[in-house]
């Protein structure tokens, strides 16, 4: 009896011995670690340092919260461990670590100056940094004048490089490294977010995927995840990642298990406001509802680029604020609303959050917000003021040259802003003048802006061209026949495209920017539509597939800029909504 059980005690025992070893062979499924409170800011975890609680870490996939002593664990997949940074501290270690660095540990130091009601963070877009020395002297100056400003932070919205995507490895890493060393001279947290330029070799025939560095791989080496989450004050700030791949092409999509990710991220930021960042608007998204239905009722407000221009959108009745470039127009011109090379100023209060758009190297901004261009009734206008030389003290306003009219002054955390009631139906029909004057510590300094006092928002084609500058960077609705309606395959990718509209006075060609969601309706020759679009003039040699048709496009179009650049005047759709059919 005795013998019978020491032998089957002994084959128990070799089973759990085969066993553990098996596991130890195929290797742990499970990634570990601690996240402590680094009192002394050194990056190392000291016997007498804590772990944290309830500290949000994930793998990009599933999302862990620390137990009472800091530890947490999670499925080893994917490409990165990583934290969602508490508003009441900094890290002081990477926020992120390779699955393949072993533990994952995070160390954090108490930071009370993030978790505040009233903050600002400056947004850059579209840099496309190449090795041309002009381009990194002009980055370089507007990172200086960034740390004047003093952000909480910056968000860098992809398309940090050149064309990465249609670039060698090697290229490739040229423009990254050149990135790279730059933003180190930021004086405040830098998070970036990837661009379709950003995406490696893609668009270059003679790359392999197998090449190192190709796709995100490139990108992940220097910046980490691709999609990921921190807070501030009372802010919840995501980023994502919409660049996918599907059957080779590029499309602009959040995968399903970033979907799964999102909303697990979600679950441990109740009751918070988001701030979402990305690239490409959503309007070129191919599951758009879906990813904005994630958010529900959450107070939300979006930041991306791609365009090279600004607008604010309304997506589904979340404001989406579209940023111009700092490149501008691919560094050859303006960006194509007019704005320059440039980055916006975001200041959030407990009121709400506001943006400044800034050029490089201006000392002074007056940007009228309001009204728009056309303008009918009484009306308020306003208009943000920043000043390099302190405070604004006087502001007025006049029109067409006449009486000047003071403004009211609101002071704001990094600019002023101006008020004042506009009554149209004093001024006659047509096209005015407002000239908004502001007075600094340095003087006087004023910014003419054009508007028209008319009852109908439609603009004749002929009238819109004349009077381009003014529209510039604004809506205009134009309606007309369809005498040209290239979209899509063969012309151009699904949902971008040309088309030609045409009224009694002349034609005017409407470019769709990827109007993936909601869709562009289909359009034949000869059925009359009413557009609504975003009047901008761009330079011939970024045209594309456009510039062949160059010489054949209606007279006025075609102008010649301050630069000596040709250009084409344009009115860009950005999305399908914005295009009706109407019955003849």
């Amino acid at each position: 009896m005795k013998r019978h059980f020491l032998r089957l005690l002994f084959i128990v025992l070799a089973v759990v011995l085969v066993a553990f070893a098996t596991s130890c062979k195929a290797g742990p499924d499970i990634v570990r670690g601690t996240v402590f409170q680094d009192l002394d800011g050194d990056g190392v975890r000291d016997p007498s340092e804590d772990g944290i609680p309830g500290i949000v870490v994930s793998n990009g996939f599933s999302v862990s919260v620390t137990g009472e002593g800091g530890e947490y664990q999670l499925p080893r997949e994917g490409y990165f461990v990583f934290i969602t940074t508490p508003s009441d501290y900094s890290p002081t270690t990477p926020w992120y670590h390779r699955l393949n660095e072993g533990e994952g540990s995070f160390g954090l130091h108490v930071a009370p100056q993030k978790d505040v009601e009233e903050f600002a963070f400056v947004q850059i877009t579209d840099i496309h940094l190449d090795g041309a020395e002009e381009h990194v002297a002009l980055f370089k100056q507007a990172i200086d004048e960034i740390n004047e400003v003093a952000p909480a932070f910056v968000i860098a919205t992809g398309d940090l490089v050149w064309k990465a995507d249609e670039a060698t490895i090697s290229e490739a890493r040229e423009w990254f490294d050149t990135y790279s060393f730059v933003i180190q001279d930021f004086q405040v947290p830098v998070y970036n977010a990837v661009g379709n330029h950003d995406v490696v070799g893609i668009g270059c025939e003679h790359l392999a995927p197998s090449e190192p560095g190709y796709g995100k791989e490139m990108y992940r080496s220097y910046f980490g995840p691709t999609y990921y989450s921190f807070n501030w004050g009372s802010y919840h700030c995501i980023l994502l990642d919409p660049n996918e791949s599907v059957d080779g092409q590029q499309v602009f999509s959040v995968p399903e298990s970033q979907l799964e990710w999102l909303q697990e991220d979600l679950k441990h930021s109740r009751g918070k406001p988001l701030l979402l960042f990305f690239h490409e608007p959503t309007t070129s998204w191919e599951n758009r509802s879906e990813v904005l239905g994630i958010l529900g009722e959450r107070e939300v407000l979006m930041f991306c680029g791609h365009w090279h221009l600004s607008v604010l959108m309304d997506s589904y009745g979340i404001p989406e604020q579209v940023t111009g470039a700092l490149c501008g127009d691919w560094w050859s011109g303006p960006n194509l609303d007019g704005k320059p090379f440039g980055y916006a100023v975001v200041v959030v209060e407990p009121e709400g959050v506001s943006v400044l758009y800034k050029g490089i190297s201006q000392k002074r901004t007056i940007n009228m917000v309001a009204p728009s261009t056309i303008v009918s009734g009484e009306t308020v206008l306003r208009a943000q003021i920043y000043s390099d030389y302190g405070r604004i003290h006087q502001t007025n306003y006049s029109v067409d040259g006449g009486q000047a009219v003071p403004m009211q002054i609101e002071t704001g955390l990094l600019w002023d802003t101006a008020t004042a009631l506009l009554n149209a139906t004093e001024l006659e029909a047509g096209y005015h003048v407002i000239a908004i004057e502001a007075v600094d510590a340095e003087g006087a300094f004023s910014e003419e802006f054009q508007i028209k006092i008319c009852e109908e928002e439609v603009v004749p084609a002929r009238e819109l061209l004349s009077n381009f500058e003014g529209y510039r960077g604004h809506y205009a609705t134009v309606t007309g026949q369809v005498t040209l309606a290239a979209i899509g395959p063969p012309f151009a990718g699904r949902g971008s495209g040309v088309i030609v509209i045409t009224d009694e006075t002349g034609s005017i060609v409407m470019v769709a920017v990827e109007c993936i969601s909601p869709p562009l309706p289909e359009l034949a020759q000869g059925d009359t539509v009413r557009v609504r679009g975003l009047a901008i003039q761009q330079g011939t040699e970024s045209l594309g597939t456009l510039q062949q048709y160059v010489e054949f496009l209606p007279e006025g179009l075609v102008v010649t800029d301050e630069a000596g650049r040709q250009t084409v005047r344009l009115i860009a759709l950005v999305s399908g909504a914005d295009i009706q059919k109407l019955d003849r």
